[in-house]
């Protein structure tokens, strides 16, 4: 079991860990507040902040950070980052990609991530705040999220496959005939 002390410089450590990459990174900040925008594969984006009615689509690429606010759709197919914060009304739809620190969620944000055989611990992780454990639906992929908050997994829907769903909906129909 970890000490309160350990724990406490494991944070510390990380934090740490993420000014001095996010200080030391050549990419720029990026801010924006309407709009649509797509970030692909073989491109770096360095902190990117999304306000207002923006919708980000992912497909690709090395991200620092992507921190959506207020009422932003983030739909997250593919590529790597290191922290994915959302917040404010905002909602994140995951249906692929790596998050190698964390990710969080506050407010009335909403993360829907489209897996199967999910498992959610409320400890373990790099800030014993809990990870998501799961395969997702498009590629089977494996994937692990260190969850950042000890309330993050309290604002994550998991989303069967569709063969999950359409059994769901056929048996509820022959309960209704019955």
């Amino acid at each position: 079991m970890k000490s309160q002390k350990s724990t406490g410089e494991g944070k510390k450590t990380v934090l740490t860990l993420l000014i001095l990459l996010s200080i030391g990174s050549p990419l720029m900040a990026t801010s924006w507040y309407s709009g649509h925008y797509e970030l692909v594969d073989g491109n770096s984006y360095g902190e990117v902040r999304i306000y207002n009615d923006v919708t980000i689509d992912i497909y690709g690429g090395d991200i620092s950070y992507v921190y959506a606010y207020d009422d932003t759709l983030t739909n997250w197919y593919d590529g790597e980052m290191y922290y994915f914060a959302t917040s404010n009304n905002s909602i994140a739809n995951i249906y692929g990609g790596t998050v190698n620190i964390g990710l969080a969620a506050v407010d009335s944000s909403i993360i829907n991530l489209y897996a199967h055989d999910i498992v959610i611990t409320h400890t373990g992780g790099n800030w014993d705040d809990g990870q998501v454990f799961g395969k997702y639906n498009l590629t089977d992929e494996s994937f692990i999220f260190d969850l950042w908050g000890s309330d993050t997994y309290t604002h994550i829907n998991t989303i069967p496959e569709p063969a999950t769903l359409l059994l769901l909906a056929f048996g509820t129909l022959i309960i209704r005939k019955k």
